[in-house]
C-alpha cells in the first residue's frame, strides 16, 4: 500500500454512485464491480438503463428522488456506504438550459447528498466539477486560478463545489475530493459529442458541418479518467480543510481541427469531408482549455496512460464491431 493510501484495494467496500446511467457514470460502474465493490446506485423512475442494463445484475439499484432530501437523507443512513461518487448532472448537453433544472440537480441534489453523508460521518466523498467553470483562459489553468464560468451548467457546477466546500470545512471532516474533467472522450459517449459525432459521419461517407476548428482542448482517456476516480476514493487528505479540488486531463493541448484529421486519418476517408467554417461558433464558446495536472501527478499518484491516438483506435474498433 502507498503511504498515502487508506486503503490498498477497494475490494468489499460498499459504495454509492450516482449519474450511473450516463457517459462516465457507466464506465465507473463496470469499473467499481470489477473492484469487487458492493455497489449502490441510485436511478430516477424515467431512466434510460441501455448503457448498464448488461451489469444490473452486479449492483443494487435504488429509484429515488435525490431533489428529496428525507428520501435522500433515509437510504444514506440505511446504506451507510464507505464511498459516494457523485457524478450525476444536469447541462453537460449543451440543450439542457432549464434553469430551474440545472439549480435542482446541480445544487440541490448535491447539498442533500453531501449532508447526508456528513451527517452519517462516512468516510470519502467525490464529486465530479467540470473545466468549464474556469471559463475561457490563455493558458493551462492549476486548480488556484480564477474560476470564471460563463454557461449555465459550469456556474451551478461552481456554484455547488463552493457550497460543498463550505460544508466541509464548517463540519471538520469533509474528506471531500472534488475532480474537474476537462475533455473525456471514449466509447459510449452520446452521438452529439465531438469525437462519436466526426466518428459516425466520416465512417459512413457522410460530410460534417464544423466551425473553423480553432479552439483549443485537452482531452482525455475515459479509462484514465476513471482511474482517477478510484484513486481519489483511496488516498489520506492531508488539507487541513479535508477538501481537495484537483484537475482532471491530459496536459497536452490539440485543436479540433486536428481531432478531426486524426479521426479521419484512422479511419482512412477523405478530409474534404469535414467541412469547416460552416458552423458558426457558439456565442459562449471556450477558445482555450488546458489542465495543468501536477497536483493530480502528486495527489492522487495518477497520470494518463493513453495517447489521444491510442483512444480514437479504441472508439473506432468498437464503433465499428
Amino acid at each position: 500500500m502507498d503511504k498515502k493510501d487508506v486503503f490498498s484495494t477497494l475490494n468489499g467496500k460498499r459504495v454509492f454512485l450516482t449519474g450511473a446511467t450516463g457517459f462516465i457514470g457507466s464506465h465507473l460502474l463496470r469499473r467499481l464491480i470489477k473492484e469487487k465493490c458492493e455497489v449502490h446506485i441510485s436511478v430516477r423512475e424515467n431512466s434510460l438503463l441501455n448503457r448498464i442494463k448488461n451489469v444490473m445484475d452486479s449492483c443494487t439499484c435504488h429509484t429515488l428522488d435525490l431533489t428529496d432530501f428525507n428520501s435522500t437523507k433515509n437510504l444514506i443512513k440505511k446504506l451507510k456506504p464507505t464511498i459516494i461518487f457523485h457524478l450525476a448532472a444536469y447541462g453537460a448537453n449543451y440543450q439542457q438550459q432549464d434553469i430551474c433544472q440545472a439549480v435542482d440537480v446541480n445544487i440541490k441534489v448535491s447539498v442533500n447528498l453531501f449532508k447526508s453523508y456528513l451527517e452519517n460521518k462516512l468516510f470519502r466523498f467525490v464529486y465530479t466539477g467540470t473545466s468549464l467553470e474556469y471559463g475561457c483562459k490563455s493558458k493551462s489553468v492549476s486548480e488556484c486560478s480564477l474560476p470564471n464560468p460563463q454557461s449555465i451548467y459550469a456556474i451551478t457546477k461552481f456554484a455547488s463545489v463552493r457550497l460543498l466546500s463550505l460544508m466541509a470545512k464548517k463540519a471538520k471532516q469533509g474528506n471531500l475530493v472534488i475532480l474537474r474533467p476537462f475533455g473525456v472522450f471514449g466509447e459510449s459517449e452520446v452521438n452529439y459529442k465531438l469525437f462519436s459525432q466526426i466518428i459516425n459521419k466520416l465512417n459512413k461517407g457522410l460530410p460534417l458541418e464544423m466551425t473553423e476548428g480553432e479552439q483549443i482542448r485537452d482531452y482525455i482517456y475515459i479509462d484514465d479518467f476513471i482511474d482517477a476516480c478510484i484513486r481519489a476514493a483511496k488516498i489520506t487528505l492531508t488539507n487541513a480543510n479535508n477538501v481537495e479540488i484537483i484537475n482532471i486531463g491530459s496536459g497536452k493541448k490539440t485543436s479540433i481541427k486536428d481531432i478531426a484529421f486524426k479521426i479521419a486519418g484512422q479511419l482512412g476517408v477523405n478530409k474534404d469531408l469535414l467541412r469547416f467554417g460552416a458552423l458558426p461558433y457558439r456565442p459562449d464558446e471556450i477558445m482555450y482549455s488546458l489542465a495543468n495536472i501536477k497536483k493530480a501527478k502528486k495527489i492522487l499518484n495518477w497520470e494518463p496512460k493513453t495517447s489521444l491516438e491510442k483512444g480514437i483506435k479504441s472508439m473506432i474498433r468498437k464503433y465499428q464491431t
